[in-house]
């Protein structure tokens, strides 16, 4: 990892607390697996992207909200005023930046997360050019992309080798050398979406535990290792019943979300993509018998004791049991960062564990609920569209991405660099599995969690053929011009 953009942002989030933080130098390492960086950096002009008039252009916007769930809703794009609150006052600063300086003004609608793809085809049927963007939840593209309501971005002039854009998730989603979706600094909402375990220090520290900061820098992070700790933790649950009503003790809190997370973090594809062909394989079965350990360990009450809780089986939610002091690891979202914030636990931040040590690093795939640009196939002002997406994800890298990072590591308890370092390596190691991003396995995968399935081989039997179906039908849509599409 960049270890000088690490304290290049840390001092941007001191001054911008007036904390006198200081970020200890740490010894070179690697980046694993020879990944794109994703690092936040302020370096470089004032105006990476050359001003120009844009004409007074209001660009629109169309977004996804996500059910009543507003962690989750896009509030980096259109902004009223200046509220005191991070990610807000970030994308304030750039709205007023992108007015003063190209002469244009953004406007954002929301939709319900199904309608988006509606309000795209009523639009190319009608030849209304009404949204020039669109941001919806990865499952939603699958829709969108077999309407043939999206856009190439291939066709729009935009220089993907800047650091705004993720490289990493561009290249992941170009199937059959067209592009319908783009990552990048545009919004910071795709990094609400990431999958991130919390722990609680004073557990640790009171139990002896190994500290899980050095696990990871260690390459020890790992499931097993995890649960090792957190049967460690459990056992010293005094109750003579160990069942949600009686436990004391859980060494881990999940929720049925995050199941594929847990799974993509330990190794497990969905679809491979070869680097040569560019050829989709689906290959979620290959990994049958690591699933069927992961899920039994999680599922299988009678294996696993109190280790394990699912928030399916608690009164209180996740994050309520884990600011209660009862959980030693959560396995959440960086979502969740908002009700942590008001946790009186002391805590910090890793990613999820590795499957085995001879992993070279701990990945962390982008999930279903990741949001997603599109740009719709009836948006024909590609040049003035160009340029404002470039300025406008530029100035976001630098103005309301670290006010992201200030967000998600504020809390009323303690603070630690180790977890802005753990937050920052997650973001260096974010894969994109089609499979997951477009929620292929996803339904079916969550479900295992609502019945405690741990008849592996005949969860895999019966979904394959569905699941083969749905990816053929995803590289033919690739295939098609717009024309036959539509």
């Amino acid at each position: 990892m960049k270890k000088t953009i690490f304290k290049l942002l840390a001092l941007t989030l001191a001054l911008l607390m007036l904390l006198p933080l200081t970020m200890a130098c740490k010894k070179d390492e690697e980046k694993p697996n020879g990944g794109e960086s994703n690092s936040v950096s302020t370096e470089g002009s004032a105006h990476p992207v050359p001003p120009q008039d844009l004409g007074g252009k209001e660009f629109e916007f169309a977004t996804a909200l996500w059910a009543s769930y507003t962690p989750l809703t896009v509030i980096d794009v259109m902004t009223e005023e200046f509220n005191g609150e991070f990610v807000n006052d970030g994308a304030h600063n750039r709205n007023l930046y992108m007015q003063e300086t190209f002469n244009c003004t953004v406007k954002q609608v929301d939709f319900k997360e199904t309608e988006v793809t509606t309000k795209l085809q009523q639009n190319a049927m009608a030849g209304d050019d009404a949204f020039d963007f669109v941001l919806f939840r990865g499952r939603e593209y699958i829709a969108a992309i077999n309407g043939g309501y999206l856009s190439d971005v291939q066709n729009f002039k935009l220089n993907f080798e800047n650091s705004w854009w993720d490289k990493n998730a561009i290249e992941s989603m170009t199937i059959n050398n067209k592009c319908f979706g783009i990552v990048g600094d545009v919004t910071t909402n795709h990094l609400n979406a990431v999958y991130i375990t919390t722990f609680n220090k004073k557990l640790i520290e009171n139990n002896k535990l190994d500290d899980p900061y050095k696990l990871v820098e260690e390459g020890k992070w790992t499931w097993s290792k995890m649960v090792e700790m957190s049967r460690k933790f459990a056992s010293l649950d005094s109750s003579t019943v160990r069942d949600k009503e009686n436990a004391q003790n859980w060494g881990i809190n999940y929720t049925s979300d995050v199941v594929t997370g847990i799974l993509t973090a330990c190794g497990v594809k969905v679809v491979d993509k070869n680097a040569a062909t560019g050829e989709l394989s689906l290959v979620y079965a290959n990994y049958q018998s690591d699933i069927q350990d992961i899920l039994t360990g999680l599922y299988d009450r009678s294996h696993s004791g109190n280790t394990f809780l699912s928030y399916l089986r608690c009164p209180d939610t996740d994050t309520e049991l884990f600011d209660k002091g009862q959980v030693l690891f959560l396995l959440t979202a960086t979502h969740n960062a908002g009700s942590l914030r008001k946790s009186d636990v002391d805590y910090g931040i890793l990613p999820y564990p590795k499957y085995t040590e001879s992993a070279n690093y701990c990945p962390s795939t982008a999930s279903m609920f990741s949001t997603v640009l599109g740009l719709p196939l009836s948006n024909t002002d590609v040049d003035r569209c160009s340029v404002f997406l470039e300025a406008y994800a530029a100035q976001g890298q630098k103005l309301v991405r670290p006010q992201f990072y200030e967000n998600v590591l504020l809390r009323k308890v303690g603070r630690d660099m180790e977890s802005f370092d753990m937050l920052q390596y997650i973001f260096e190691n974010l894969t994109y599995d089609v499979g997951v991003v477009y929620d292929l396995v996803g339904p079916e995968t969550r479900g295992t969690a609502s019945s405690e399935n741990t008849d592996i081989s005949s969860f895999m039997g019966g979904n394959r053929f569905t699941w083969r179906g749905e990816l053929d039908d995803l590289v033919e849509a690739y295939s098609k011009t717009a024309e036959e599409a539509q």
